[in-house]
């Protein structure tokens, strides 16, 4: 107990890094759509990730990778340079300029097969491949109009959209002013609303990293000048022994071959696949400029940590290779940690459509969901609470059911979304969590409140209170298996061993929240009613009570225990209540 009241709020932190210089990215969504599910567990597991590792004596920056280059981002600035002056958003910024992009992309996917837009949505005969993109077409005006009505008025009239498209990207690659213009206002638009989302569930980043930029500031010319110096390095060809126009690509078998690297379990793949870098014509391609940026954070920091679903394993692990081949240095420098997927019980995301479980939405859902049953237990009790006190409580405990559902499973374990299973103040949850810590925080208040009335003396100091009188086994189970081992869960969780690559990190993301769940369990039963006495009943003091020594002691174990809880719930991104 004296630990913990010393330390307070860095109760279980420790120097176990010793300020070893860490970047983590995560999040790094396109700038042309909102925040969905998906990305919802990059940036919560990111986000809780720089908080062990901080805690761990991690000196942590948290990085967004802004890819505004690429076919998507032309096609949605495209879109909004039309749009955009001719009539205002009509909802989140974001969810507008999302769109934007479905629109403008199924109109490319139309005249792509042949379709002509100026009759879209009529009653011609259409084919197989283009009725797929009428359907979606008239979905999309049926949730859009307003905005397709404007926006097709100058849609209609362009040519070739892809080609439009890609000739906005070229210059605002060239670095062309009224290029730069366009993509910048749509790009940190997007990102405005991104951020308003980020800032609903506490996080936010360090710092904003563009991928144009790259290019600008000359890092692409220059690694490419030492990437082509390299024995395996593969010119692009406009025709290869095929006779077709391929890519130049970095010879990842033979460079692995060559350094006597494993393969098979527990090594690289064997008959490693080639890591493409450019295109035939010499553009650079996204892997290669994920590169040049992975130099970036390198020159930066000590260890690059990449938060990234499992379906970009190999391409992440290429990077690390590629780096590894043009400086033996960066072995061991670049991690990823990938997680699995999350579900939805019914129907699929898309973005072509304009389809996903959006973040804000979610939040919207979660809300209402919490406010009718926090309102319920407040009526039950005939408890009062001011509008805006309620409004805050039901907002931190939303954000909390989405953060401990995101993590509290391992990352690779992939999440069936289930609204009622989070929101249970009875089970596993965020809810049950916050409730216990207020329960606690209540017993303190009511010891407070008694001796004001002067019913109780006040509380000693730490170092004069009696130990001996916890003399309940359910209280030094508590304080040995879950106060005092709180350090080495958060060193376990966030302060993994390095292996030899390709094998990664082993982080334990979901280990504060099944700490915290089976902590306030035990805690339930200790002073539940079956449980230990803390404070004594109006009738025990005024007969004469002789446990003045032992509530003392059990009033600073309680606070000792709140502060374990709080802890880990800041871990979280998880701010503790006093009441709910």
């Amino acid at each position: 107990m004296d630990a913990v009241a010393a330390s307070g709020e860095t109760y279980g932190h420790t120097n176990a890094a010793g300020g070893k210089r860490c970047i983590i990215e995560h999040t790094s969504s396109n700038p042309n759509a909102p925040l969905h599910i998906g990305n919802l567990r990059n940036v919560i597991i990111g986000a809780h990730l720089a908080k062990l590792q901080a805690a761990c004596g991690y000196d942590v920056k948290q990085a967004f990778y802004v890819n505004d280059l690429g076919a998507q981002i032309g096609l949605t600035a495209l879109a909004y340079s039309r749009v955009y002056d001719k009539i205002k958003p009509y909802m989140k910024i974001d969810h507008w300029i999302g769109a934007m992009y479905a629109v403008m992309n199924t109109c490319q996917e139309l005249q792509t097969v042949g379709a002509s837009l100026a009759s879209a949505g009529g009653d011609e005969k259409k084919t197989k491949g283009i009725a797929e993109y009428f359907d979606i077409y008239q979905d999309l005006r049926e949730r859009f109009e307003k905005m397709m009505v404007v926006m097709l008025e100058d849609v209609r009239k362009i040519e070739n959209i892809k080609v439009e498209a890609g000739k906005l990207n070229l210059a605002y690659e060239r670095q062309e002013e009224w290029a730069i213009k366009i993509f910048r206002k749509m790009v940190c638009d997007c990102l405005t609303g991104v951020q308003t989302t980020l800032s609903t569930y506490g996080v936010q980043h360090d710092q904003f990293d563009y991928e144009s930029e790259l290019g600008w500031e000359g890092s692409n010319d220059k690694v490419l000048a030492i990437m082509r110096n390299s024995d395996y390095f593969v010119p692009q060809t406009q025709k290869n022994d095929k006779g077709v126009p391929q890519g130049a690509y970095l010879d990842m078998s033979s460079f692995i071959a060559d350094q006597g690297l494993k393969t098979g379990k527990g090594g690289y793949q064997k008959e490693y696949p080639p890591l493409y870098v450019l295109r035939p014509d010499g553009s650079t391609l996204y892997t290669y400029r994920d590169i040049v940026y992975s130099f970036k954070k390198a020159s930066r920091s000590d260890l690059i940590l990449n938060i990234i679903c499992s379906e970009q394993e190999l391409a992440q692990q290429k990077v690390s290779l590629g780096m590894m081949m043009m400086n033996p240095e960066m072995k061991g420098r670049q991690y990823h940690l990938s997680y699995d997927l999350v579900k939805l019980t019914t129907g699929k995301m898309s973005g072509r459509r304009g389809r996903y479980l959006l973040a804000d939405d979610l939040y919207d859902e979660l809300k209402t969901v919490i406010t009718e049953k926090m309102r319920k237990k407040y009526e039950d009790k005939g408890e009062v609470m001011s509008a805006e006190e309620f409004d805050a409580v039901t907002h931190e405990v939303s954000t909390a059911a989405m953060k401990y559902a995101l993590l509290s499973v391992s990352c690779l374990t992939q999440i069936n979304f289930d609204i009622a299973k989070i929101t249970d103040f009875e089970d596993a949850s965020a809810p049950f969590i916050l409730y216990n810590s207020t329960r606690v925080a209540s017993v303190v208040r009511k010891f407070e409140a008694k001796v004001s009335e002067g019913k109780l003396p006040e509380l000693p100091p730490l170092a004069e209170v009696d130990a001996s009188k916890l003399d309940d086994d359910k209280e030094w189970l508590i304080l040995m298996e879950y106060v005092l081992p709180f350090a080495s869960m958060i060193r376990e969780a966030g302060h993994a061993k390095l292996p030899e690559p390709p094998q990664l990190p082993q982080y334990g993301c979901h280990k504060v929240c099944d700490f915290l769940n089976t902590m306030v369990r035990q805690l339930s039963g200790y002073y539940g009613p079956q449980g230990v006495r803390i404070l004594p009943t109006d009738s025990q003091l005024e007969t004469g009570w002789d446990g003045v020594a032992a509530t003392h002691a059990r009033v600073h174990l309680c606070k000792a225990f709140k502060q374990v809880i709080d802890n880990g719930l800041r871990l979280l991104m998880i701010e503790p209540l006093e009441r709910m």
